[in-house]
């Protein structure tokens, strides 16, 4: 069994239609969605309803959590061109219907596979993030309360890792709508859809998919969304 591991998808549908088409090239036969589906890109309602249509476990992440909350007013933190950011999701939040959200409803805190515990940011917070720097105390910590799986599995951070501790596996399979970079004295975002394969033996192979950077370009464009030009112009080829 080839097992595609795959989240932080943002509403943007180009990333996840590439992603998926390679997953099913490479001959994935079961699938595990990680979270963070909708919010984030001009395609929230369309996104949700591909990951449901493929019948898989999906996890609730923290910008899912977020589309069953209040919304809430602008307040600032100090973030670059975070006004900006609050109103883009602000009409992602204001695209959903009762129907889309009830999909968000049906997602999972925790998802457990044979051997496997999928996560969102950790499997006690949906934004803890883990990565190559948490101490290991902490993993340890978290492991004795979580259980002793074999291979934990977890998104969040939208950067790849795989990252080994005494018996056991701690991966990240990256972001597929959102992956980024620092160039310059900027971020930019990446066309480029970011996700992982476990085989039956537990062999790890990470996939980055390449694709038109016009196609969100575009779509942005077209979408109605606030701030449209100043958010196609954070697209890049990955």
């Amino acid at each position: 069994m080839r097992l595609a591991v795959f989240g932080d998808i943002h509403g943007n549908l180009p990333a996840l239609h590439a992603a998926l088409a390679d997953m099913r090239a490479q001959g994935a036969d079961a699938y595990l969605c990680l979270g963070d589906v909708a919010l984030g890109g001009v395609w929230p309602r369309e996104c949700l309803a591909e990951v449901a249509a493929l019948g898989c476990p999906v996890v609730r992440g923290n910008a899912d959590r977020l589309l069953l909350e209040p919304l809430q007013p602008f307040s600032p933190r100090g973030f670059p061109d975070e006004e900006k950011l609050h109103e883009i999701d602000a009409w992602g939040y204001a695209q959903l219907t009762p129907i889309d959200r009830s999909l968000v409803v049906s997602c999972l805190p925790l998802v457990e596979l044979p051997g496997l515990l999928g996560f969102h940011g950790s499997p006690e917070r949906d934004d803890e993030t883990l990565g190559a720097q948490t101490p290991e105390a902490r993993l340890e910590a978290l492991r004795a309360t979580s259980g002793q799986h074999p291979i934990w599995v977890g998104g969040h951070t939208h950067k790849p890792l795989l990252r080994t501790l005494d018996g056991w596996t701690l991966l990240n399979p990256g972001s597929v709508g959102l992956p980024y970079e620092r160039r310059g004295d900027r971020y930019v975002n990446l066309a480029q859809a970011s996700y992982l394969l476990l085989g039956s033996a537990g062999q790890v192979t990470f996939r980055t998919v390449p694709y038109d950077v016009r196609a969100v370009q575009e779509g942005i464009l077209a979408s109605g969304v606030p701030h449209a030009e100043w958010l196609a112009a954070e697209w890049v080829e990955g």
